[in-house]
């Protein structure tokens, strides 16, 4: 499945969901900087720079507000989860690789997190679920290797953009 088709199941699953939310500041205010932040840091993980990003994620405007938080919330757990297999042959900068996983998991996801209530943290979307299987299966059948690593690396980094892309939409809807 190519990445159009997988952000076609994302929207659509993602769209489908209907939990409520309750409003979230730190959006407004923190997401952004952190987004930012892990790019940052995944981006120094490398020893060369990747081409940059051909294609900018549509955006999310007409989708209700709680479903973009609890999305960014479900995209950020499965990114977590994804980078804590297998690192040992990827030749990224540890201190970055370290910076990166603790800006995901102990500030960016918790804060989501806080952002979603209790219910809608026990429904996990299941086409998001599936793609980043997909991703760990990838890395399995390359045996870990550095260049599967790579790949998903580079992956990661256009899903980061977009999901900064979504927040900024969020961040317009929460304030105006």
């Amino acid at each position: 499945m190519n990445a159009k088709h997988m952000w076609i199941c994302l929207f659509l699953v993602f769209y489908s969901a209907q939990s409520p939310c309750t409003a979230c500041t730190w959006i407004t205010s923190q997401y952004r900087i952190l987004s930012r932040e892990c790019l940052s840091q995944l981006q120094k993980m490398v020893i060369k720079n990747p081409k940059k990003s051909e294609r900018i994620f549509h955006n999310f405007k007409k989708f209700k507000t709680e479903n973009q938080v609890r999305f960014l919330a479900e995209v950020t757990e499965q990114i977590t989860e994804l980078f804590n297999v297998n690192l040992d042959s990827a030749k990224w900068d540890s201190g970055a690789l370290d910076n990166f996983l603790n800006i995901l998991n102990t500030r960016m996801l918790n804060e989501l997190k806080n952002c979603v209530s209790t219910k809608e943290q026990r429904h996990t979307n299941m086409t998001l679920k599936k793609h980043f299987r997909k991703l760990k299966r990838i890395l399995k059948k390359a045996n870990y290797s550095a260049d599967s690593w790579e790949q998903i690396r580079r992956l990661v980094r256009n899903h980061l953009t977009r999901m900064d892309i979504i927040a900024s939409n969020l961040k317009s809807a929460l304030t105006g």
